[in-house]
């Protein structure tokens, strides 16, 4: 019986895990992009947050990760990113997927001073030259960017960590090895990163299991030199995970750790203690000093601290972050509802917003036809 009680449980995770029903994010499109550098096409997922419009003109940071043929790694990391986001932990981002064939994959992360058949270098052009200005262009991404690799692709995102260091935001390893290729020696090139001169900080995370643990002493030791204060780079050893499990080890506390300072400071104007709207401007600011890019704060933030204002009976101040949210999230219709309501309050002439509220509704795409005539109903 016992048996039988865990098959069943390993199915329903499992088909959890592979559903893609996501609560912060919906698939946008699958399809294909021709590399002129690798001379042929690569498969591509992109996946977006709920809020996500074509017609509105707000970009998102870019998440790349590799191996989306790995299907059961790769839709854990992408659940574990929509966990963090619904919780407010990590700030919504932009999520393509890569897809490399088999034999390809080998290639695309040998360089040539390993294999004349590698095509490492023609594989980073494809990266930086041809996919992200077509999300930039065509998806709305910033230029916040997040690579996130496992095994061959770990190893080659280490390496554009250090090659591409302020093309990067952060990168996570997972099960990454560095000195396995002939006349490549990543444990030492790493040390490179120590001479960053740029003004943000940069985020490397790696974790290995039981698969590469000499890897793991020799880039422990090659970060110990490393004292640049924006080289935020650390690892974790598993010595008992296998290569496959690794990715569900690292990830989770990987993106936490490269988000820790957004959630401080976005947490900072949320919390209960503050009654400051001017906090939410002080917190943008660090954010941004400190990543070099916006990161704005969620609808659950800036909607449940207008709502504590309003509880708070502070009606003048919930309209104020109310808006800051339509400003920011401008198909979050509901957000002139609540200042509809908080106008009331106050006595205030609702007319003007009544009509933002409408026309706010007949152009989202964040609601279905149901939920906008809900939330007409609360007019009456």
């Amino acid at each position: 019986m016992k048996k039988l009680t865990f098959i069943i449980l390993f199915l329903i995770f499992t088909e959890s895990i592979l559903s893609q029903n996501y609560e912060s994010y919906k698939k946008l499109i699958d399809t294909t992009i021709f590399s002129s550098h690798l001379g042929y096409t690569k498969d591509i997922s992109i996946i977006v947050p709920k809020h996500w419009q074509k017609d509105i003109d707000k970009t998102y940071p870019l998440t790349i990760i590799f191996d989306k043929q790995n299907t059961r790694s790769h839709e854990f990391i992408i659940n574990t990113i929509d966990y963090l986001t619904i919780n407010d932990q990590i700030p919504s981002t932009i999520i393509v997927s890569v897809k490399s064939d088999t034999m390809k994959r080998t290639r695309e992360t040998l360089h040539k001073a390993t294999s004349f058949d590698g095509q490492a270098e023609e594989n980073e052009l494809f990266i930086f030259n041809e996919l992200i200005p077509l999300i930039e262009e065509k998806y709305k991404a910033s230029k916040f960017r997040m690579f996130i690799g496992h095994s061959r692709y770990g190893y080659l995102t280490t390496y554009l960590f250090e090659k591409r260091l302020k093309d990067l935001n952060a990168v996570i390893s997972l099960s990454p090895f560095f000195t396995t290729q002939k006349n490549i020696n990543l444990s030492d090139s790493i040390i490179a990163v120590n001479s960053y001169n740029g003004k943000f900080t940069k985020y490397y995370r790696y974790g290995i299991g039981n698969d590469f643990p000499d890897e793991f002493k020799l880039m422990e030791k090659s970060l110990k030199f490393i004292n640049n204060k924006l080289i935020d780079a650390k690892g974790v050893l598993f010595q008992e995970a296998h290569h496959n499990s690794t990715p569900g080890l690292i990830a989770p506390t990987a993106l936490y750790d490269v988000f820790e300072y957004w959630s401080n400071q976005v947490n900072n104007f949320f919390s209960i203690r503050n009654k400051d709207v001017n906090q939410l401007t002080i917190a943008s600011q660090n954010i941004k000093n400190h990543y070099g890019q916006e990161l704005r704060a969620s609808i659950g933030i800036l909607n449940g601290k207008g709502w504590e204002f309003f509880n708070d009976k502070q009606f003048e101040k919930a309209i104020v972050v109310w808006e800051i949210l339509l400003n920011e999230y401008p198909n979050f219709s509901e957000g002139f509802l609540n200042i509809i309501w908080a106008q009331e309050e106050l006595n205030l002439d609702t007319k003007t917003t009544l009509k933002k509220l409408i026309k706010s509704l007949n152009n989202s795409e964040f609601y279905s036809e149901s939920e906008k005539k809900e939330i007409l109903k609360e007019l009456k």
